[in-house]
């Protein structure tokens, strides 16, 4: 079911990546400029999953080797709550790694191919969110609705990396026309991490899921439900956003 999964996302962002390109005036990217960021995107899962070990050990050992948290101190104990537990491993396996991963990628090949526009910049995090994607689901995806509600936010890192990617082109033409660029960086780095880390807190890691008391439970199930819509949401909103300023950032000159 993995397979699939990946690939029916991977057709799916493929569509909607293809409509951005032909949107950049007056002319397109290359082919290899397209289609080189999706491949090493999907390359960073598999970085992120090391980052993501390596955070792990790192705590295990700040632990004494305690995993279980029972002989954690009495701060540590106090955080072991079903929300702040998501919030902790959202951010340790998820946000943190992934968009890390994601960032420095993206910004590798925009050393590369010296996008010669906003739109283009924004163009290479959006594809390494795509590649990022296909591996993604073919690792992570389970079967049945798991899948099916995979589906449902399968442009999520697309958007992520476009977010980025815009507001990281904006603070390179701001810096280049003697403006002040820290808002965008700031921007472009907490924006991605603190949403992706939010997102996967109400769903993938939501502890509340397996709580003992069915109240717990219950908030945790409506909890997860309003991320997951208000991310279906995002990435409409986003998607039409960008598509509206396509000419605005492809003049938005880079050099």
């Amino acid at each position: 079911m993995g397979f699939l999964a990946s690939i029916i996302a991977f057709a799916l962002c493929a569509f909607v990546y293809v409509r951005m390109i032909r949107r950049e005036v007056p002319e397109q990217i290359g082919k290899a400029q397209a289609w080189v960021p999706i491949a090493v995107g999907i390359a960073a899962p598999l970085l992120s999953t090391a980052i993501t070990l390596l955070t792990g050990l790192l705590i295990f050992k700040l632990r004494g080797g305690d995993i279980t948290g029972m002989n954690a101190t009495a701060s540590v104990r106090a955080e072991m709550n079903p929300l702040l537990t998501s919030l902790r491993a959202a951010f340790v396996t998820a946000g943190f790694p992934e968009e890390l991963v994601k960032l420095l990628l993206a910004l590798l090949l925009v050393k590369i191919f010296k996008p010669k526009n906003v739109y283009e910049y924004a163009l290479i995090f959006t594809a390494v969110g795509a590649g990022f994607t296909v591996l993604e689901e073919a690792l992570y995806s389970g079967g049945g609705f798991i899948s099916l509600g995979r589906l449902v936010t399968f442009a999520m890192h697309m958007v992520l990396g476009l977010v980025m990617g815009v507001a990281l082109g904006h603070a390179r033409y701001v810096r280049q026309h003697g403006g002040s660029a820290g808002k965008y960086i700031l921007l472009g780095l907490l924006l991605p991490l603190l949403w992706h880390t939010i997102y996967d807190a109400g769903t993938a890691t939501n502890a509340g899921f397996n709580a003992a008391d069915e109240n717990v439970q219950g908030t945790a199930i409506i909890a997860g439900a309003v991320v997951l819509v208000a991310s279906v949401v995002l990435q409409i909103v986003l998607l039409i956003r960008f598509k509206k300023n396509a000419v605005a950032y492809s003049e938005m000159i880079l050099e």
